[in-house]
């Protein structure tokens, strides 16, 4: 099978397209890096894996994205593209929006004219579903969306213009509404791997026992990107058009206890400061998922537990030269 994954060189891009030559997929890399063949054979730890043809290409560039999809002819398309940061969304609504939307839309017409059986699987965010009381977890597929920060609201439009090419069009595209993820070679614009950068530097001695955090007394739906690259493959394969899956274990995970756990597994003693910085304007408390819908029709299941999760992105870091 030929597939393209949008958004390659970003962090569940290089997870995914490792996925997908896995299990014998033809894999064409889109993203707008300039990365030419002979740096992506190099030795660069966080680049994609051979194997894969890249092409460079602004998903904003209507005729370019044409041009791609000419160009593979692909059988399934995993759009992972965007903007992807709640908290920088409220500073960048506006280039949230047009990345997240536009893009995608750009993407669905070169499909349309060019490959219009091709599954496409539109990667969407739990932050659609709003800002939920406990009583009202675990959120199901079912659950009416209310985005509370600008990068919801452009999944939630993403997720609503993919389900109308469905319905108007007779096109193959599939959503999902992925919960929380984090692993080996996320930013550390990202609460786990800003955990994991300062406890490893903190465990090398190049910075006080300090660590700065946002607010602790939430709860998210954590899954490894591991487990996360490898449903979107399953959804791909056997999900059912014009369906929304949740891509999520079930289970609740306080962040303030996720960074007990990682303190504690590096062997480090720290005070633990709340930075106003790293607080949102809305934050949303609760977020857990009901995956029923997505083990059912694909038999995902999670493999990597959270304190392999934890121990992984420790690892990660301590591997980084000078943390």
């Amino acid at each position: 099978m030929k597939a393209i994954v949008t958004g390659a060189y970003g962090f569940v891009g290089r997870h995914l397209t490792r996925e997908l030559l896995g299990a014998g997929y033809e894999v064409l890399a889109e993203d707008i890096v300039d990365v030419n063949s002979s740096h992506r054979s190099s030795a660069l730890i966080d680049g994609l894996p051979e194997g894969v043809v890249y092409k460079k290409c602004d998903l904003m560039n209507a005729p370019a994205v044409d041009k791609l999809i000419k160009y593979w002819n692909p059988d399934a398309v995993f759009h992972l593209a965007a903007q992807s940061s709640g908290a920088l969304s409220f500073k960048y609504p506006a280039d949230t929006v047009k990345t997240n939307f536009i893009g995608f839309l750009n993407l669905v017409e070169a499909v349309r004219k060019n490959r219009k059986k091709a599954r496409i699987l539109a990667v969407g965010s739990c932050e659609e579903y709003g800002k939920r009381s406990r009583r009202d977890m675990p959120l199901s597929e079912n659950t009416p969306i209310e985005p509370v920060n600008p990068y919801a609201a452009s999944k939630a439009a993403q997720s609503v213009l993919a389900l109308q090419y469905v319905r108007s069009f007779d096109m193959n595209l599939i959503v999902t509404r992925s919960f929380s993820h984090t692993g080996p070679g996320q930013s550390v614009t990202f609460v786990f791997p800003s955990f994991a950068r300062q406890c490893a530097r903190i465990k090398a001695g190049s910075a006080k026992p300090v660590i700065k955090t946002g607010n602790l007394d939430i709860f998210r739906d954590f899954l490894d990107v591991r487990d996360v690259v490898r449903a979107y493959r399953l959804i791909v394969e056997k999900g059912e058009t014009g369906n929304v899956y949740n891509v999520c274990s079930g289970e609740g995970l306080n962040l303030g206890d996720a960074l007990r756990m990682m303190v504690e597994e590096a062997g480090i003693k720290v005070n633990i400061e709340t930075d106003p910085d790293l607080i949102r304007p809305v934050d949303v408390t609760v977020f857990t998922g009901n995956n029923k819908k997505m083990r059912d029709c694909t038999g995902w299941e999670r493999r990597i537990s959270v304190e392999q999760m934890i121990s992984d992105l420790l690892e990660y870091w301590y591997s980084r030269s000078g943390y």
